[in-house]
Parts: structure tokens; C-alpha cells; sequence
């Protein structure tokens, strides 16, 4: 289950102010309190790009409310506040953004600015995958696999891995992988485990999990033949070619924390 990115997050906002026309500062002059402060024209403009994103968000623009609602919790362009922070996520997700649910159930399963509450979590969780969200598939599929906010639940949570997997979410392509691996599975595949093991590593996964992938490829590849690997094969090209339908556009992920 992903954590927040606070970094990730300070990034989106300046890159937001920058094309909003704003000289935003940098992420660490954002956090820093003792930064200079400053009445030139750049101030000015971060105020007027701030000042057009709030106006969006009141005009009922939902991408605008979650931008507020991230903006609010990493405390960059603006003193961070949960409680407002909670309000605009809570406002851009009641106004249908997947994203914000997502990140609306981040801080209810962690107990930021609110208390824990898994139960909440998982809700708002699951709303967002209904909607798309691949993050919001795999945060479902962990809370069903460990039993948090809902009866511990291995068939929702291999109906979630997969999605998530299909929709292009690497971790969720080497669990799907494990399971099938591992004889856990009703379904014990050892050619399906090696094949979501090579779409995993073409896609976006960080360095240790791709050492760690590539351990398995070389577990699996003991146990499997020269014919069954070229099957293997055949399968991650049909796999590549499922997940690449399937995928989010890049530049149409949402904005998330």
C-alpha cells in the first residue's frame, strides 16, 4: 500500500503555480521557514495563481479542490492545515474525483489530521477503484488480503491485485505473480507467474523491488523448461499488450498526494 509522497506532492504544486504563471519557490524553500520573504512581483503572482485555483475550486471544479486538499497537507504555498485540507478532499470526492478519494482514505487510514478509521479508509478506497483509480485497486486489495476495515478476504483481495495489475500497477503484477508462483492460488500457474514477472519489470518499479523481481524471474526460470519459458514468453507479450489497453495515460493520471 503506497504512503504519502509529500515530495511528489510539493513537486505537483510548484509545477502547478509555474503553469498557472506563477515564479513558484522550489520545494525546499516551500518548507523551509526561514525562507526569504518577499514583496516582489513573484509574490504577487503566486498569490494570483493561488487566488484562480481557489476560485476554480469554489466554481465547483473538482481537480482544483483535490489541489487544494494536497496543497493543504504537504503545507507548501500555504500553512499546512488538515482540517482544510480534509474539507477540499472531502469536497472534490463528494463531487465524484478519484483522486481525492484516494487521497481522502489515505488520511483515514493513517490517522492524519482525523482519527483512524480503516473502515473509512477502505469505503472511500473502493469508491475510487469503482471509478478507475489503480492505486485505490491495490490499497483495496491490501486491506482485504490483512483483513483491515472488513473480515480478512483472499478472493476480493486477488479480484483488486489483478485489476490493479491489468491496469498497468507493477507491485500488483508481482503479487498477482507470487500467488500464482507460490500454490496459494486455486489457480497454480508457474508459466502465468514467470510472464506478469517480465510486464512488471518493463514497467515502473523502483530499484529494490526490481533486484527483488529479478530474483524470482531466476527462481522461476530453474523450475521451468525451455518450451514453457517460450511460453511464458508469448503470454507476457499478450499481457503487455492487455495492460497497455488498459493503462491510465501518463499525462491523465490524477493528482495525488
Amino acid at each position: 500500500m503506497r504512503s504519502i509522497q509529500l515530495s511528489a506532492a510539493v513537486i505537483t504544486a510548484s509545477f502547478f503555480l509555474t503553469l498557472s504563471g506563477a515564479q513558484s519557490a522550489t520545494p525546499s524553500d516551500a518548507e523551509s521557514p526561514h525562507a526569504p520573504k518577499s514583496s516582489s512581483s513573484s509574490t504577487v503572482q503566486n498569490a494570483t495563481a493561488f487566488d484562480l485555483l481557489v476560485g476554480a475550486a469554489e466554481a465547483g471544479n473538482v481537480d482544483a479542490m483535490n489541489l487544494l486538499g494536497v496543497l493543504y497537507t504537504v503545507g507548501t504555498q500555504v500553512p499546512r492545515d488538515y482540517s482544510l485540507a480534509i474539507r477540499w478532499f472531502q469536497k472534490a470526492a463528494d463531487g465524484g474525483s478519484p483522486a481525492a478519494m484516494s487521497n481522502l482514505a489515505t488520511l483515514h487510514l493513517f490517522g492524519i489530521g482525523t482519527s483512524r478509521d480503516h473502515a473509512t479508509a477502505l469505503r472511500w478506497f473502493a469508491r475510487a477503484a469503482e471509478l478507475g483509480d489503480v492505486h485505490s485497486m491495490y490499497s483495496v486489495g491490501v486491506m482485504a488480503e490483512k483483513g483491515l476495515g472488513t473480515p480478512r478476504d483472499l478472493q476480493r483481495a486477488r479480484s483488486m491485485y489483478l485489476k490493479a495489475a491489468e491496469a498497468g500497477y507493477a507491485p500488483a503484477m508481482v503479487w498477482v505473480s507470487d500467488d500464482c508462483a507460490g500454490g496459494s492460488s486455486a489457480k497454480h500457474d508457474l508459466i502465468e507467474a514467470y510472464a506478469w514477472l517480465q510486464v512488471a519489470l518493463a514497467s515502473d518499479l523502483h530499484e529494490e523491488m526490481q533486484i527483488a523481481t529479478l530474483s524470482r524471474m531466476e527462481h522461476l526460470e530453474a523450475r521451468l523448461g525451455p518450451k514453457q519459458r517460450d511460453e511464458a514468453h508469448a503470454r507476457a507479450a499478450r499481457l503487455t499488450a492487455l495492460v497497455t489497453t488498459l493503462k491510465v495515460p501518463e499525462g491523465q493520471a490524477p493528482i495525488r498526494m
